[in-house]
């Protein structure tokens, strides 16, 4: 396995609201997005990193950004759009590859491991149990399902597919004129089947204001534990 790593930042990131795009934002005093990449960077099985960046960032990216050993694409208009960029600038020999959200700071060694054993002979997302019910509701609101929770999990980032074959998916869902959200959704549509691995709950995506103060908790909590 050559395997390497697609870490996608090229949205606007301006939901959280502020001047500051939220995978530039700081949290435990460094930035959301080399939170994200430093995982790969210091893993002995990542041989390769692209960064896919909002397209003005792309020739004057953040001097923390530009230091680091790491190749910057342009985004797209959708999610789709960025991560087919960034499959596209992967070198060929590349075998199999990570997709991770760059707004998930706190990706570890060891799911990074689980998405790559996982994604050795197809697809593999990091994922964790959900623990809360879920209600199934109609365009009123009213609740028309309570699925078993016992057979859901909430998916996160990484995502792991053998290269070649998520390239593929992404050239014919652009010819089929299907929206990619979701890069295990693509790939079991077009490929086959993807498996889950454990993820963690600390694996947390930083989307809402209400993230920020939970993500400064994880980050000082990590601080305190490597001080110790």
């Amino acid at each position: 396995m050559r395997a390497a790593a697609v870490v996608v930042a090229g949205g606007a990131g301006t939901r959280l609201g502020g001047p500051v795009r939220k995978q530039y934002l700081e949290v435990g005093g460094e930035p959301v997005l080399l939170r994200a990449i430093r995982p790969f960077l210091h893993h002995p099985r990542i041989t390769s990193i692209v960064v896919v960046l909002p397209t003005d960032d792309v020739a004057d990216p953040p001097r923390w950004l530009a230091g680091l050993p790491i190749h910057t694409v342009a985004g797209g208009a959708e999610r789709g759009d960025s991560v087919l960029n960034g499959l596209l600038a992967l070198a060929e020999d590349v075998s199999h590859v990570l997709i991770h959200d760059g707004a998930r700071p706190f990706v570890s060694t060891d799911i990074i491991d689980r998405v790559l054993d996982g994604c050795a002979e197809g697809g593999a997302i990091a994922a964790v149990p959900v623990t809360d019910t879920i209600q199934q509701v109609d365009a009123g609101g009213v609740i028309t399902a309570t699925p078993d929770r016992a057979a859901l999990w909430q998916a996160q980032t990484p995502q792991g597919f053998p290269r070649a074959a998520l390239l593929d998916a992404y050239h014919r869902a652009r010819a089929d004129g299907v929206a990619a959200t979701d890069d295990a959704g693509l790939y079991a549509r077009y490929v086959g089947p993807v498996r889950v691995v454990m993820g963690a709950y600390d694996n947390l995506k930083v989307t809402r204001q209400e993230d920020l103060p939970i993500a400064e908790a994880i980050a000082n909590g990590l601080t305190q534990s490597q001080q110790g």
